[in-house]
């Protein structure tokens, strides 16, 4: 073999495997990193606050919550009770009706974490169950106040009356499927940013129970 043809292979040779050391570096090395990244900085700016992010198992993001609770859905509900006693035959009732807005996210001081695996390439994001962050209630009036003969109502009575109303307004709020929607208007955005940088997203709360991703 002629000196020149053996410069040649062997400089062919090197760049093959520079181009292999590249490319080699490029999916393992480059992508999980500018995928932490870029996923990491998508949560911050939907969510308001930075997930912890790793990369097999090592942290390569610290969290940075200046927020305890973040509410990603709002919602307003109407709710009336009805409330009574009956006393040696004679029954006093109240009926009363209010307005609540009841606002839904993740508390923040429980697990919400991005964990990447290299190979294959894979994005596990855990998250807290979702819960009612806030209910307040923005107006209410009564609509019926009935004495009874001999069983008055009291203003005792009127001020149960509204407690019970919140409580019936906050079973409202967790059953109205706000809870649904903010899971799964987190999950939807968390996977139109994974899928953006090459990747599939598998989701877990916090508790440890795996959701399968669509």
């Amino acid at each position: 073999m002629r000196p020149r043809t053996i410069v040649a292979a062997t400089i062919v040779a090197a760049l093959l495997v520079i181009a292999a050391s590249w490319s080699l570096y490029l999916v393992i090395v480059r992508a999980p990193v500018e995928l932490a990244g870029a996923t990491a900085k998508g949560i911050q700016e939907f969510f308001n606050f930075t997930p912890r992010v790793t990369i097999d198992q090592t942290v390569v993001i610290e969290a940075n919550a200046p927020i305890m609770e973040v509410a990603t859905v709002s919602r307003q509900l109407m709710v009336d009770h009805s409330w009574s006693r009956t006393w040696l035959g004679s029954t006093k009732t109240i009926h009363i009706v209010g307005t609540f807005t009841a606002k839904a996210g993740f508390d923040l001081r429980e697990p919400f974490t991005i964990a990447i695996e290299k190979s294959p390439l894979r994005v596990t994001a855990t998250m807290p169950p979702p819960k009612i962050l806030s209910l307040s209630m923005d107006s209410f009036h009564i609509a019926a106040d009935e004495s009874g003969w001999w069983n008055k109502v009291s203003d005792a009575d009127r001020e149960t009356a509204v407690r019970d109303l919140q409580s019936s307004a906050r079973a409202r709020a967790e059953s109205s499927g706000i809870l649904d929607e903010v899971r799964s208007s987190a999950e939807e955005r968390i996977r139109e940013i994974v899928r953006k940088n090459g990747a599939v997203v598998e989701f877990v709360l916090s508790s440890g129970i795996e959701r399968e991703t669509p």
